[in-house]
């Protein structure tokens, strides 16, 4: 099994705090940080191994890219692989744009 080099930019730490701001706005983060920071920890961490178990964006969209995602409690992280390098992207709420 191969390992990847995983790279988190820098923009996916704002994503998550502002994650976090927005789940602590609707008083609804005290219950469930703890889960929400975890999957995406764990999310993060198992893309060191299993790089190609998330969906491919381009079958959502109609641009050809090598984007994948995933959906943690209402976001969704995106990230590409490259050789042997795996780009985590954003974490954006499902309902944006």
């Amino acid at each position: 099994m191969t390992d990847f080099t995983v790279i988190v930019a820098e923009q996916v730490y704002r994503d998550t705090k502002e994650a976090i701001f927005f789940k602590e706005s609707l008083e609804t983060y005290a219950s469930t940080e703890p889960a929400f920071v975890k999957e995406i920890t764990t999310l993060i961490k198992r893309l060191e191994t299993f790089t190609k178990i998330y969906s491919n964006l381009s079958l959502r969209i109609s641009i050809d890219a090598h984007v994948k995602y995933q959906m943690i409690d209402g976001y969704i992280l995106s990230y590409e692989l490259v050789d042997l390098e795996v780009y985590v992207l954003r974490l954006l709420p499902e309902k944006s744009n």
